[in-house]
């Protein structure tokens, strides 16, 4: 048999691969081979468009990208397309080649730039990963390339141990690391020679395409551009600016945990956050904190980020909250809600008047519950208004009043205003003084439907807040329809979860009677760790809530001014599932892992 050349990697074999091992039909393969050409034609066009109309250089299309371009159904997993990694990871398997997925947020950036140019890695499709032993592993898209590996072994002195990767993440690894650190180096010079001029005082900023960024912009634009687009790629929710000492470190907030992306030099931090400053529209001169905000979109969706900028020893911190509407505006099924409970919230939201109170701690999801409540009540028919601070997002389906104490409008101030605004729903951010308190129990009283937010670690709490507030107990019983608590928790990665068993202390924190009976038997779900999780054995996350509905004989109780251990006795014996037990069902179901359901409820727990 004749060694394979990097001609021999072809659509054909590809393909005839994946129907071999019954990841698609023997009609797909067909199909592909049918349709090569106009294929390519058409990748080949859509690659031109996003750089811009320029024909950047870069490797062939692979024929890994080509089949996965059709989406061709994955017969071994319903509901399911045959992308580019399920792809690569099928001919790696059928040559025996060892395979990678490529996680951006371990790519070893000086290693990457120090050992190949930009134009060699893109030409070829390959880029560096690490250092093991006298080796260099480097990913490839093509496994047959053996002339490649001959010149990368001389070209680096080392040995060469080539693993397989899917060419769009080896592409968009290259972009990523020689794009942002090409252009920090850029604009380090550019610095040096006097700086740039950053100016773009438009409210819209239209980001530019990953492709078009690297011969138009100034290096410090480009930069900023570079560090947006990668944040919504990896799903972040905040990015870190923060100055130090030496340098200044770049980190983002994934599925509710910080990681660390990029170092940047100390003397290219100040124009990276006066750009930030300039497209949120704040003061460059001022050193003192701001807060701003960018719209800007991402494909067809438009997005808006938040900007808070505070001056600290070594220069000013920037936080950019991202916020999403994907993200942020939901609908409710999609939310965390058990059947139950979402069929008694949505019952509230179809009631014409009361009180709906969403408790939690800070970044517990309280937001994005409310946003996705008003979604789902908002029609042409009703008049939504909300009152907050800040505006969390745009939404041309409501009326958003930016409530700020300076000018009048603080939210018991605004809530006057808005009742002779004729609402229907009227949401307001949080619940923070005896005022608004009593500006919202009397808009509730008076007919309009009301939501908001208080800092409780329960349900039960809710009320006790209120009365601390000042508000009277026949208030609170007459309009409190009902309270939602809720906690984020991850989710367990589904690429790398596996069943593990509980030992007999987690079946025992579980509340299960006699856990040395069932150690060892009940499983839960765990994610060792994946690129696809940045091994972390968490992707996404979902809401852990605890609805309780104040019926007859509750609002009887918070009349009569009774504690809240009482009413929570009551509440648990007209079925009140706490958020230990929501937890319970969420680890059941294999949602989430033990460890992390554990952690979300042991201060509503602590607090019974």
């Amino acid at each position: 048999m004749r060694t394979q050349r990097a001609a021999d990697f072809t659509l054909e074999f590809v393909a005839g691969t994946l129907a071999r091992r019954g990841l698609i039909a023997d009609e797909a393969r067909k199909t592909a081979f049918a349709r090569e050409n106009a294929q390519r034609a058409k990748l080949l066009r859509e690659q031109s468009s996003r750089a811009g109309g320029r024909a950047l250089r870069r490797a062939e299309l692979s024929p890994v990208e080509l089949v996965a371009s059709f989406a061709f159904p994955d017969l071994q997993r319903e509901s399911e397309v045959v992308d580019e990694d399920k792809a690569t990871r099928a001919v790696a398997e059928e040559l025996g080649f060892p395979y990678r997925k490529i996680d951006p947020l371990r790519l070893d950036g000086p290693l990457i730039t120090r050992t190949l140019s930009r134009p060699f890695a893109r030409k070829h499709a390959v880029i560096p990963l690490e250092r093991r032993g006298a080796a260099l592993v480097i990913a490839v898209a093509n496994p047959f390339d053996r002339e490649l590996f001959e010149n990368l072994r001389g070209l680096t002195g080392s040995e060469i141990q080539p693993v397989l990767s899917a060419p769009s993440d080896i592409q968009r690894a290259i972009h990523e690391v020689y794009g942002f650190r090409q252009q920090i180096r850029e604009a380090q010079a550019q610095l040096d020679q006097g700086g740039p001029d950053v100016g773009n005082l438009e409210q819209f900023v239209d980001l530019t395409g990953l492709e078009a960024l690297e011969a138009s912009s100034e290096p410090v634009i480009a930069a900023v551009e570079y560090l947006l687009h990668y944040a919504f790629e990896q799903r972040a929710s905040d990015i870190h600016v923060e100055p130090r000492r030496e340098e200044s470190m770049v980190r983002m907030r994934i599925d509710g945990v910080l990681h660390p992306v990029y170092r940047i030099p100390k003397g290219v931090h100040g124009a990276i956050a006066n750009r930030l400053k300039i497209m949120s529209r704040l003061d460059i001169a001022q050193r003192r904190p701001q807060d701003g905000r960018i719209r800007t979109a991402r494909g067809d969706a438009e997005m808006e980020l938040r900007v808070s900028t505070v001056p600290t020893a070594f220069g000013d911190k920037i936080v950019i909250r991202i916020l999403d509407p994907n993200v942020l505006v939901r609908d409710l099924s999609e939310l965390g809600f058990l059947p139950e409970e979402r069929e008694l919230f949505e019952s509230w939201l179809m009631r014409p008047h009361g009180l709906v109170v969403v408790t939690g701690p800070t970044g517990s999801g309280k937001t994005t519950t409310l946003y996705s409540a008003l979604q789902a009540v908002a029609s042409p028919e009703v008049n939504v208004v909300t009152i907050e601070d800040p505006i969390e997002m745009v939404h041309e389906d409501f009326n958003q009043i930016a409530a700020n104490p300076r000018t009048g409008t603080g939210f018991a101030e605004a809530l006057r205003h808005v009742l002779r605004q004729d609402p229907d729903v009227i949401m307001v951010g949080e619940v923070r003084d005896p005022e608004t308190a009593q500006q919202a129990v009397q808009a509730a009283l008076t007919g309009h439907l009301v939501l908001t937010t208080m800092h409780t670690n329960d349900t039960v709490g809710a009320v006790a807040r209120l009365r601390d507030l000042g508000v009277p107990s026949f208030l609170v019983a007459a309009t409190l329809t009902g309270v939602v608590a809720q906690r984020l928790v991850r989710q367990v990665c589904p690429s790398c979860a596996e069943d593990v068993p509980l030992t007999a202390d987690e079946v025992a924190e579980l509340g299960v009677k006699h856990p040395e009976d069932h150690a060892g038997k009940l499983l839960a779900r765990r994610g060792p760790g994946c690129p696809k999780c940045r091994h972390t054995g968490y992707f996404g996350r979902t809401g852990l809530f605890e609805v309780l509905a104040v019926n007859a004989r509750l609002r009887h109780l918070v009349a009569e001014e009774a504690t809240p251990e009482v009413l929570f006795r009551t509440a648990r014996q007209d079925g009140l599932h706490t958020l230990r037990e929501h937890a319970v069902r969420k680890i059941a179901a294999g949602a989430t892992s033990f460890e992390e359901a554990m952690r979300a409820t042991a201060d509503a727990e602590e607090s019974r």
